[in-house]
């Protein structure tokens, strides 16, 4: 018997759902989306303002506009 790795992607019942729930369906996942995005970008920041706090910027020879 072969091994399934991954879920379905189609529900059986999305037919029967109805437009209401398809694009609740659409716009939770849109959200999910933005908030992950959100999420990469603030990571992203931290990170950059981590290695300007440890001088890791000066050091890669990255001049960046930083007031102290």
């Amino acid at each position: 018997m072969p091994l399934r790795l991954r879920r379905a992607r189609r529900d059986p019942f999305w037919g029967m759902d109805g437009p209401a729930a398809r694009s609740e369906h659409l716009r939770a996942r849109l959200m999910g989306m933005i908030a992950f995005s959100y999420s990469v970008v603030a990571a992203a920041i931290a990170l950059m303002a981590w290695g300007i706090q440890l001088g890791l910027a000066d050091a890669s020879g990255l001049r960046l506009m930083v007031m102290h």
